[in-house]
């Protein structure tokens, strides 16, 4: 029977880290808001984005709100940059989920945003009023 046996004289080599480095995330949270609070925020000049297509706006939206489809917001946009300049931006669509997309894309760019839980569905059962 034969054995072979190897050594070698100096230090270990360095064994590389078994996990992958990551770079740091930013991790950037949307706030979550009710319709009597954008209601509130309306009436003190807050500015609130649909992010509805052009004909879900056109059938009733909430007073004062610009409309910037979903596809169409981009962080990089200077009418939404002007629009959330030193003041937070409103979200809104039909029931949350759009809008809450729309917010953590933005809160990452930066942007203080604020979604609308609920959007115009729960605005109109609400009573509030739509244009």
């Amino acid at each position: 029977m034969w054995w072979l046996l190897l050594g070698a004289c100096g230090a270990a080599p360095e064994v590389p880290p078994t996990s992958t480095p990551t770079t740091p995330t930013v991790e950037a949270k949307r706030t979550d808001v009710g319709v009597n609070d954008l209601k509130s925020a309306l009436d003190a000049g807050a500015v609130v984005v649909d992010v509805r297509t052009p004909q879900e706006f056109s059938e009733g939206h909430v007073p004062g709100a610009i409309n910037v489809p979903l596809d169409q917001v981009d962080p990089l946009d200077e009418q939404l940059r002007s629009l959330g300049a030193g003041k937070p931006l409103y979200l809104i669509c039909r029931s949350g989920r759009r809008s809450a997309e729309a917010a953590d894309k933005l809160a990452v760019a930066g942007f203080d945003v604020r979604n609308v839980t609920g959007g115009t569905e729960a605005w109109k059962a609400a009573g509030l009023p739509v244009e």
